[in-house]
């Protein structure tokens, strides 16, 4: 299906054939009673209806879906470390875009490893393609002769960072990478998907200006907040956007604008 990842059943998968702590069944109870109920609704929900309500049941079972992980997490002694709670938004915007109409008719596709970040000569004057792993990447898979070498690279449209919070180094971070993929493929989207912010807002209006990182989407106001579903909305229908407005780079339109088409 895709390069994609469902990192956050791979998680609990890992865990069942580790016995994490000792309790793989309870592990396994989890996987068919919760995870897969809560995967199963939200995959069958159609987002592309573009109404609150969809949304709003789809934030609910995320929302519900946190207390469930965080009761078992706490029972069982699951550590943050390990990531069983921060892998599930990762997985959110495969249950988002899996029925995209280019996702669907498989112009593109879902990824979040190997990425076409670049090239460069080694020391043995040989081309290598830089590859980065991402948490959410829409893109497609392409082929490139360099000296009549043929490299297949995923070429990325939109690449989404997913963190349950982020603070001013992983700010920097994440501008980084933004910066290397934007260098490789200059009109890649990127974002940060986030559950709660903890970069100072001297931070965050200078990136407003410098637009190395397209925007932040931050899903709840504190630690104790549920998920928004506006924000939950507002970062689908981004991409939505996004997706479609890879047709308009290819056009030259007059008289009109030239530059930010989209507007």
């Amino acid at each position: 299906m895709n390069g994609m990842k469902f990192v956050h059943e791979d998680n609990i998968k890992n865990k069942i054939k580790t016995n994490y702590n000792g309790y793989r069944d309870e592990f396994v109870a989890f996987y068919n009673d919760v995870y897969m109920v809560t995967r199963n609704k939200l995959l069958s929900l159609d987002y592309a209806k573009d109404n609150d309500e969809v949304f709003i049941e789809a934030t609910n079972l995320i929302n519900e879906y946190y207390v469930e992980l965080e009761k078992f997490a706490d029972k069982y002694n699951v550590s943050s470390q390990s990531k069983f709670r921060s892998s599930f938004l990762e997985e959110v915007s495969n249950y988002l875009f899996l029925k995209n109409e280019f996702i669907v008719s498989g112009e593109l596709c879902i990824y979040n490893k190997d990425v076409y970040a670049g090239m460069k000569i080694g020391n043995d004057l040989k081309l290598n393609i830089i590859k980065k792993n991402v948490d959410f990447c829409i893109g497609k898979k392409v082929s490139i002769f360099v000296e009549n070498v043929e490299y297949q690279i995923i070429l990325p449209i939109i690449c989404v960072e997913v963190k349950t919070y982020l603070d001013a180094t992983m700010f920097g971070e994440v501008q980084f990478s933004s910066k290397l993929l934007k260098s490789a493929t200059p009109n890649v989207k990127t974002y940060v998907l986030m559950e709660t912010n903890e970069v100072g807002s001297d931070k965050i209006i200078s990136a407003r200006y410098d637009k190395v990182v397209n925007e932040l989407f931050v899903l709840r106001k504190n630690d104790t907040s549920i998920i928004s579903y506006q924000v939950l909305k507002d970062y689908y229908e981004q991409i939505c956007i996004d997706i479609k407005n890879i047709s308009i780079d290819r056009g030259i339109n007059v008289p009109g604008r030239l530059i930010e088409v989209s507007k």
